[in-house]
């Protein structure tokens, strides 16, 4: 079987996969069927597009099988002002229940992440999840190491992000790493996929999101994962392997409160070009 396959009683030849296709290997033969341009089959990024947008189901294609894309009942999905809403929502939660996040939940969070754009569709995030309380007890001490070390070699850096201070307040007892949260999610990826920071970043924030949806709170351990990309032993208690590299860390759990309201940001900036007055 080729890279597409055609259903000849469902194609309306409209054209419609051929236009949407990214990398634009699909062209409509003499007979206004799709078919894949000579030679172009080994640029297929398997983004499914040309399966998903065909309304008549008569595309298949073996990258992305028509048999395992679910349905879109209807777009959108939600409207404009709940959508707004709960994106608004979305808090950096730092204070946690004592309450275990079942690892059902982390699975499904992280099978949400999945859906994230990539570029190039190029994927390629796995994950470490870390909820056992000694190992994050162990993660919380070795970036204290790590911090006692910059503070030393670079305090003027260390000082504005309040290092000292964290330092203290984990000697005493008191999280201001991990926040006490019961899982901590660590998303890698091989270190030379050149578009996975930001893949990284865009599933994270789809594990932000839907964890509402969960009852689940978020927050990104920003000293952890510049520790882990830093500090050699943290890298190493983590197990990574010398192609991969952490690209971003959350915490994950219950959120201790409620919130009522929905805080206010900073004005919108936009200004809207005007290529006359180049």
């Amino acid at each position: 079987m080729g890279l597409i396959r055609v259903d000849l009683e469902k194609c309306e030849r409209d054209g419609i996969c051929v236009d949407v296709c990214p990398v634009h290997i699909l062209v409509l033969n003499h007979d206004m069927r799709p078919e894949v341009a000579p030679g172009m089959a080994q640029y297929c990024i398997g983004c499914g597009h040309c399966v998903a947008a065909c309304p008549h189901e008569a595309l298949n294609n073996v990258r992305s099988p028509l048999a395992e894309q679910g349905k879109l009942p209807a777009y959108p999905v939600v409207d404009s002002e709940t959508a707004l809403a709960f994106l608004r929502s979305r808090r950096s939660i730092r204070r946690y229940t004592d309450f275990p996040v079942p690892r059902e939940l982390i699975v499904r969070l992280l099978q949400a992440a999945r859906y994230a754009p990539s570029g190039h569709n190029s994927q390629g995030i796995s994950y470490i999840v870390v909820d056992e309380l000694s190992a994050l007890k162990r993660i919380r001490g070795l970036v204290a190491d790590w911090m006692r070390e910059v503070i030393v070699s670079q305090p003027e850096m260390a000082n504005r992000l309040h290092m000292p201070g964290i330092v203290r307040a984990h000697e005493r007892g008191e999280d201001l790493i991990l926040r006490d949260a019961p899982a901590l999610i660590v998303a890698i990826a091989p270190k030379d996929l050149r578009p996975a920071p930001i893949t990284a970043c865009l599933a994270l924030e789809y594990v932000e999101l839907y964890a509402t949806t969960l009852s689940l709170g978020t927050c990104w351990a920003g000293y952890a994962q510049v520790c882990a990309q830093q500090y050699p032993p943290l890298a190493e208690y983590l197990r990574l392997k010398e192609e991969m590299g952490v690209l971003g860390m959350l915490m994950v759990g219950y959120p201790r409160y409620r919130y009522h309201r929905l805080p206010e940001r900073n004005a919108l900036q936009i200004e809207w070009f005007d290529a006359k007055s180049s």
